[in-house]
C-alpha cells in the first residue's frame, strides 16, 4: 500500500510496530514514519494520530488490532479505514457508526479487496445489466497470504463460514458451497 501511494506521488506517514521495518520502508520511499504499538490506551494511540487526517489500517489480524486503532481514531478525530475482510470487525465498525458521526469521522472497514471493491464491481454490473437476476463473483489469489490473513483464517476455521441468504447473514459450514469457476487461466475450484 505504501509503495502504491508513493508511486502516485503521495507521501503517506508510515506507521507500525516494527521500528526497523517501518524505518527501512520509509527511507526507501522517502516518507515520514512513526513507530507505536496498539497495546496502549486510546489516548496514547490518539497522540500519534493528532495531525493525521485518515488512517488506512493494515495491521492484522484485525480481530486484535482494529478496536485499539478505531478507539484512537475516535479520540483524535482521524478518519478510520481498514483492509480487513473479517466479518466481526466489519460488524463492530458498523456498530460504532454513531460514535463516528459524533466524532466527525468516517469509519469504513473492508476497503481492501474483499468487500468494498467487490461491492463496487457488483453495483457497476447491476447498473450495466439492469434485468439480471443473479450475480456470482469469484476471484483467485495471485499472491501468497499475508501473515495476518493466515492467522485470521486459522482463528476462524472452528466457526465455519458465513453467507448472506435472503438478506440475512447466517452461519454455514466450512466449504458449504463450492463451484467450478472458469478463470482466464483455467478452471479452479472455489468455495
Amino acid at each position: 500500500m505504501a509503495r502504491g501511494a508513493a508511486s502516485r506521488g503521495l507521501k503517506p506517514v508510515l506507521a507500525g510496530r516494527n521500528g526497523s521495518a517501518i524505518e527501512k520502508l520509509a527511507t526507501e520511499l522517502n516518507c515520514p514514519h512513526r513507530v507505536f504499538s496498539l497495546e496502549g490506551t486510546p489516548e496514547e494511540i490518539a497522540s500519534h494520530l493528532q495531525d493525521i487526517a485518515a488512517v488506512v489500517h493494515c495491521a492484522g489480524p484485525f480481530s486484535k488490532t482494529s478496536q485499539p486503532m478505531l478507539d484512537g481514531c475516535l479520540k483524535s478525530g482521524t478518519h478510520y479505514l481498514d483492509i480487513t475482510g473479517e466479518i466481526e470487525v466489519i460488524q463492530n465498525c458498523a456498530a460504532a457508526s454513531d460514535l463516528g458521526r459524533t466524532a466527525g469521522i468516517t469509519i469504513m472497514p473492508a476497503v481492501g479487496f474483499d468487500v468494498v471493491p467487490t461491492d463496487c464491481m457488483a453495483a457497476s454490473l447491476a447498473a450495466e445489466l439492469p434485468t439480471a437476476t443473479k450475480l456470482e463473483l469469484a476471484f483467485a489469489a495471485i499472491s501468497q497470504l499475508s501473515r495476518g490473513t493466515a492467522k485470521t483464517m486459522i482463528e476462524t476455521i472452528p466457526f465455519g463460514g458465513r453467507a448472506r441468504i435472503d438478506g440475512e447473514l447466517v452461519h454455514v459450514p466450512n466449504g458449504w458451497k463450492t463451484m467450478e469457476v472458469p478463470f482466464r487461466k483455467g478452471t479452479k475450484l472455489a468455495m
